[in-house]
């Protein structure tokens, strides 16, 4: 169905930072602090079809972040995080990601006639080390280094994903926040995704391609907020990723797509 692939396709690619928007102000964020836990941003956002695809199209997007039952919760789509152990400066946790797959509800006739990849559920960890006021007043750096494998047998990867955030003190109204983010896939993941065996080379007319392990992606998004009051407020996200190694070279991107994604995604910023 469009809208799982839809779905499918925001979820996979949205990798925002939650940290930076918890507050407002420092003032602010002691005064909001004991009945104000968390925030959920919803609104659209324009991306590439699939991983790889030069066709875009228009997507929901929904991020949140709360606590429940003493746990730091992050859900990015099908994408969630739980902090299980937290330091003064580090916490560590579980992650895991649902993916809907590739089916052939794609604009790329090529693509569309190869097989389908199943859905498939990722679960691993992660564990994360922050400062607070590194070079400004008030400023947060935190580094994120998250690994998860499939637990449902449909490409029987792992992911390595290595995380840099950067946000500026609050301006108020406004928040910014910066990104830098790359991606590491196992050999059985990349194949799934990116490979081409003798069945799908008969299917789409491609040349057979066998994709090996490497860095998948590199990506920068930077995350702007801007607060019109202590509940409400607007966001905007502007995200670009390059396509690195067996993934740039398969004829999946490099004939019948992009190295170059990107997203834009516009949202209604409640905090609670």
């Amino acid at each position: 169905m469009k809208f799982i692939s839809n779905i499918k396709s925001l979820f996979v690619l949205t990798t925002v930072s939650l940290c930076g928007y918890t507050g407002l102000s420092h003032a602010d964020d002691n005064q909001k602090k004991v009945d104000r836990k968390g925030f959920i941003i919803i609104g659209p956002a324009r991306i590439n079809e699939y991983l790889g695809s030069s066709d875009y199209e228009m997507v929901p997007m929904i991020i949140s972040q709360f606590q429940l039952l003493g746990s730091d919760i992050e859900i990015e789509g099908l994408t969630a995080r739980g902090s299980l152990l937290n330091g003064n400066n580090w916490h560590t946790g579980i992650a895991t990601r649902f993916d809907f797959g590739r089916d052939g509800d794609v604009s790329n006739q090529a693509v569309a006639a190869m097989k389908t990849l199943d859905a498939y559920v990722n679960f691993g960890g992660y564990i994360s080390q922050f400062n607070e006021s590194t070079w400004l007043d008030g400023d947060k750096l935190e580094f994120r280094i998250e690994g998860t494998t499939d637990m449902s047998g449909s490409h029987q990867g792992v992911i390595t994903t290595l995380t840099s955030t950067y946000t500026l003190p609050l301006y108020i109204p406004w928040r910014f926040e910066f990104e830098l983010e790359a991606s590491y896939a196992s050999s059985n993941y990349m194949q799934s995704y990116f490979g081409i065996d003798a069945i799908d080379s008969g299917a789409s007319g491609l040349a057979q391609y066998q994709a090996g392990s490497s860095l998948r992606d590199i990506t920068f998004n930077t995350n702007i907020g801007l607060f019109i009051s202590p509940t409400w407020g607007a966001f905007v996200r502007l995200s670009y990723t390059r396509l690195l190694g067996s993934a740039a070279d398969s004829p999946i991107v490099k004939g019948e797509g992009s190295v170059n994604q990107s997203l834009i995604g516009l949202g209604v910023f409640y905090r609670f």
